[in-house]
């Protein structure tokens, strides 16, 4: 069976009202049940397909949904990578309304990734409606947690899971993305010595000392950061994001927290970036006594959160090319510029690429919003890849 007879299979009308019902959907951290409800909901969708499914518990009401289509074993296997978790919504009542309009689908994931994840169930489902024989397995892996720290595919590579390939369905325009920055969280944390208002000379300043760290930041650290460059990413970066200090106006302030989002390249090391930053801290803190600092790395320390690269000379970067190819679309590899799940997988050494309808300027927006027109291109892609990769034929 050749690949555009398959196409022509493909229902406009039954994908996007699978997308439909995936963004109606609440699916984020600080919903009672959290994914419990579109975990089960995705799994259900398999099991009627009658699609090998299980759910795999992370945290109490919340499951990664892993679904399989078992090939005969000589051949490569392929799986599908989306998160099922949204943020946080804007409007409780509209994010959640799937409004179609302009050739555009609205709401709360649309974009960031359940078009995507609509794309791959619909993938698998046609591969199994059809029959197609596979020589590689074919897999889907829904995961939670990817915007509140990568939870779910931790716990997935944790538990020991293995593929030959990964697509990984965050919104890439359906560009092929092969690298993004690492992203680094850290506590500054300066302690001084209280004193009445009055009396400055007695106390130390705490507030006072982290303007002096956020100085030297802006004036020694960013331009050295912006001679640091690696291709497609451009230089590292540092967001002060939240600072809070002092207990009342008229007194000393003895602490004060500033919350920082380092992100960083290849060329650096995480232990060099605490260096780094610890260094402007013990300049500041040297000008007095009574004042110290500390550093508190807020991110998981079972996971890797550093850069994603992928070498473009990899053939699984030309099998991407060429699956995009069929859409009619010109094959384009770039950077994209958040962190993805896709740096645990490729860091636990599978080879894994990031492709998926929908532009990251539109994730986590008030309107979010995703092409249907990109969603079925992206159904064509991923049918492809399954074409290449799992039953080694070409398009």
């Amino acid at each position: 069976m050749e690949l555009t007879e398959i196409f022509k299979v493909i229902n406009e009308e039954e994908l996007i009202e699978i997308l439909r019902s995936l963004i109606r959907i609440p699916s984020h951290i600080n919903y009672p049940t959290q994914e419990k409800e579109i975990s089960n909901f995705t799994a259900d969708i398999f099991k009627r397909e009658k699609i090998e499914t299980f759910i795999q518990e992370v945290e109490p009401n919340r499951s990664n949904v892993i679904s399989k289509i078992i090939g005969s074993g000589n051949g490569k296997i392929l799986t599908f990578n989306g998160h099922l978790d949204t943020v946080p919504p804007n409007d409780s009542i509209k994010s959640y309304e799937a409004k179609i309009n302009g050739g555009k689908i609205y709401g709360l994931g649309s974009c960031d990734m359940k078009g995507s994840v609509a794309a791959m169930l619909y993938s698998l489902i046609i591969v199994k409606r059809m029959n197609i024989e596979l020589n590689g397995d074919l897999y889907f892996t829904g995961v939670v947690g990817e915007e509140s720290g990568g939870i779910g595919t931790r716990h997935l590579i944790k538990n020991g899971f293995k593929s030959d390939y990964v697509i990984v369905g965050e919104p890439t325009e359906l560009k092929i993305v092969n690298s993004h920055k690492g992203v680094f969280l850290l506590d500054i944390i300066i302690e001084g010595k209280a004193a009445h208002a009055s009396m400055p000379e007695k106390g130390a300043n705490a507030i006072a000392a982290m303007g002096n760290f956020i100085y030297k930041i802006n004036k020694e650290y960013i331009p050295k950061l912006n001679t640091r460059i690696q291709n497609g990413i451009g230089s590292p970066t540092i967001n002060l994001g939240i600072i809070q200090g002092g207990s009342k106006v008229n007194i000393v302030a003895d602490k004060c927290v500033l919350q920082i989002d380092r992100r960083w390249i290849v060329s650096e090391k995480s232990e060099q970036i605490v260096t780094e930053i610890e260094n402007f801290l013990i300049d500041v803190c040297k000008e007095n006594k009574n004042l110290k600092f500390n550093i508190v790395q807020k991110l998981p320390s079972d996971g890797y959160f550093g850069p994603f690269y992928f070498p473009e000379s990899n053939e699984f970067v030309n099998i991407c090319k060429d699956a995009v190819a069929i859409t009619g679309r010109k094959p384009s590899i770039t950077s994209i510029a958040g962190w993805t799940d896709g740096a645990t997988i490729l860091h636990s050494g599978i080879p894994t690429l990031i492709l998926g309808p929908g532009s990251m300027e539109q994730a986590h927006t008030a309107d979010e919003w995703v092409s249907l027109k990109e969603v079925v291109d992206a159904v064509k892609i991923y049918l492809s890849l399954i074409f290449k990769i799992c039953i080694n034929k070409n398009c």
